[in-house]
């Protein structure tokens, strides 16, 4: 219910705090420190807590109905570090997984970005996470419980349902976002939801530490990876890419298991210096695990060369490709 921001100020750099009060938007101090460089991580961090915390009470939870409500558990961990541990167990749905693993994302590089500054900033931080819990549980007694709100006080924050005061959305908590998420568990048993409750923790996991070299995008859509390999030339009469996830595939019982589609580009338009601006992807092989892969498997493929995807453009259905765990299971075309 807060957005961060830094500016310098008398040879320091002061962290600042924006909410809504009780006469409009307010500004205070949250604590200075010595540079830029000391400052911009914690308050990117600090923006993520923010939004990641306040997002998932903000808006209901309609799979089953218009007015469900998300837990707001995850509080707790803005305060509490035991409870941190709780923020990566638990399949209430995959949306609210999301934001939990976003959280705890946030509050762990927020304790990387504290480490090299001094001991009053870290407890001015963890005062300013104080005070975010006290007033984001306030304003939720007040909509859920029918409190009273409290007397006046100048430092009040107050939290809008359905108009968090946040920087951005992260990835994973927007409204899009959650449609998706909603829309893959629909179906699903209780059983298959906690299935894909640990394949999107890994997911989220593998993908925060991607090589940066990769060009690779987590899809919520079709909770999928994509990837191009990194060393592919856009010039070439090759050009390919793979989808990787955990519905990508299915066992001969129809279940849906881990596996790939892999496509090759078709150029539609070419600029004029011949760079394509204009392609059409379409897929020619599928593959299939035999079973749910480790998160450093996943990390392989995200990894993959022009000339590795190229030496599996042959294989026919049956086939292992080379260099991993996966088996042909159908083919379109070449």
């Amino acid at each position: 219910m807060t957005i961060y921001s830094h500016h310098p100020q008398r040879g320091k750099v002061q962290i600042l705090a924006t909410f809504r009060g009780q006469s409009g938007l307010t500004s205070s101090t949250v604590t200075s420190v010595e540079s830029v460089d000391l400052a911009e991580p914690i308050v990117e961090a600090l923006n993520r807590v923010s939004a990641s915390a306040t997002i998932p009470v903000s808006f209901w939870d309609t799979r089953h109905g218009p007015v469900g409500r998300f837990p707001a558990d995850h509080i707790a961990a803005l305060t509490d570090p035991v409870a941190r541990q709780h923020l990566l167990v638990g399949a209430h749905s995959l949306w609210y997984v999301m934001t939990t693993w976003l959280l705890h994302s946030a509050l762990t590089d927020l304790d990387a970005a504290l480490e090299a500054a001094p001991p009053p900033v870290r407890t001015a931080i963890e005062a300013e996470l104080e005070t975010e819990a006290t007033w984001l549980r306030s304003g939720l007694a007040e909509e859920w419980e029918g409190a009273e709100p409290p007397a006046r006080d100048d430092e009040r924050r107050i939290w809008e349902h359905e108009e968090p005061f946040v920087y951005a959305a992260e990835y994973g908590l927007g409204d899009r976002d959650r449609m998706y998420l909603d829309r893959h568990e629909a179906s699903f048993t209780d059983a298959e939801r906690q299935q894909a409750v640990d394949d999107l923790r890994m997911m989220l996991d593998v993908y925060k530490q991607r090589s940066p070299r990769a060009d690779v995008a987590l899809g919520l859509d079709g909770f999928d990876f994509f990837v191009e390999p990194i060393d592919g030339d856009p010039l070439a009469e090759d050009r390919f890419y793979l989808e990787i996830g955990p519905l990508l595939s299915e066992d001969d019982a129809g279940q849906g298991r881990w596996g790939i589609s892999l496509g090759r580009w078709v150029t539609d338009e070419v600029d004029e210096e011949g760079y394509p601006i204009g392609s059409t992807g379409t897929t020619f092989l599928d593959a299939g695990f035999s079973e749910s892969p480790a998160p450093t498997e996943i990390a392989k493929l995200l990894e993959v060369t022009h000339d590795q995807v190229a030496s599996w453009t042959t294989a026919v259905v049956g086939d292992p490709l080379e260099g991993t765990g996966l088996v042909v299971t159908d083919r379109v075309g070449n």
